[in-house]
């Protein structure tokens, strides 16, 4: 067993997921692929049957013309060769013209958990590696985000009931895959528009983090990567603190929550913070749009003996009287 293909079975055993079906998103550039050639090579040393639980996945955005396709083509080809079982979608190019990085991640999320779905899969594997990792939380500290955001990218969550999202690179670095792929003699497409940095995160790996090692050293984005390991223990800390609040839910449907307030006099506001922050995980509510600010607010206007009424992003509005707070996420206009 190559050295890769030992990190990615530490990080997520064939024994777990070889029983279900999993859907590996496969771009053809160089991590995904890289993912998919150690799952299969697990696989196949784990049991002569363990492979038929791959499934590849491939989302064709056409957003690069001729380019997309030749991607899509590839990763068919791939898949023809390895006898995996594949599926591709394909998106109208005006459906997502103009809009943002974070905009087209959350459309190739949603359509690749679509996919899995319906599938029948129970795992979704991505291709993020370590220095995905380090320009995440680079991207986010200078965004301006709280602990939550440095904890960077988990190497596992659940997307729904019955899917679970799962990154088995995290720990393995650029370089690692690149060595890996020339060991095995796979070839790989590589995306032209990553070498274009006036998308941010291109910036930051192109130009920015070669100036930090240059200036720091190799050893910078082990420094990253300890911090956010740091921070998502603390996170960790934090919301398993907050989850007692829950005692202050009087009702809940699925766009009203009732609050009573008035045992809320020994709880600090980082703590309400954070629970609010995981209330509208659990609500399945917008965030995106819900700053530090906006949370401070509503945690002061929870204390505060006057009746307050706030009008959140996303359509979400706050009112309390007395010592009974309701949020209230209204429908928005079409």
């Amino acid at each position: 067993m190559k050295k890769l293909e030992q990190k990615v079975d530490l990080a997520f055993p064939c024994v777990d997921w070889t029983p279900f079906k999993t859907l590996v998103a496969v771009s053809g550039g160089p991590d995904s692929v890289a993912v998919l050639r150690a799952l299969l090579a697990n696989a196949e040393s784990f049991s002569s049957s363990a492979k038929k639980s791959l499934v590849i996945a491939h989302v064709n955005h056409g957003l690069r013309g001729p380019e997309s396709d030749r991607d899509a083509e590839f990763v068919a080809n791939l898949a023809a060769e390895l006898n995996l079982a594949f599926i591709e979608r394909s998106t109208e190019k005006n459906q997502i013209m103009g809009h943002s990085e974070e905009d087209l991640r959350n459309f190739r999320y949603k359509r690749l958990q679509t996919m899995a779905n319906e599938s029948g899969a129970r795992y979704l594997v991505m291709g993020h590696n370590l220095d995905d990792q380090v320009e995440t939380i680079l991207f986010r500290f200078f965004r301006g985000t709280g602990i939550s955001g440095l904890a960077g990218i988990p190497s596992k969550r659940l997307a729904s009931d019955a899917l679970t999202i799962v990154r088995p690179l995290l720990g393995v670095t650029r370089h690692e895959i690149v060595h890996y792929l020339d060991e095995i003699g796979q070839k790989t497409q590589e995306d032209q528009s990553n070498l274009d940095s006036n998308y941010t995160r291109n910036y930051l790996r192109n130009e920015l983090i070669p100036v930090l090692k240059e200036r720091f050293g190799d050893a910078v984005t082990e420094s990253i990567t300890r911090l956010g390991n740091q921070a998502r223990e603390m996170d960790g800390f934090l919301i398993a603190a907050s989850q007692q609040l829950d005692r202050i839910i009087d009702q809940e449907s699925t766009n009203q929550i009732v609050l009573q307030c008035e045992s809320l006099t020994q709880d600090s506001d980082l703590i309400i913070r954070t629970w609010l922050r995981e209330l509208w995980i659990r609500k399945k509510w917008p965030r995106q749009a819900m700053s530090s600010a906006w949370w401070s607010k509503i945690s002061a206007a929870l204390f505060t003996p006057q009746d307050q009424i706030l009008n959140l992003p996303c359509s979400i509005r706050f009112e309390k009287k007395e010592s009974k707070a309701i949020f209230t996420r209204q429908n928005e206009p079409n």
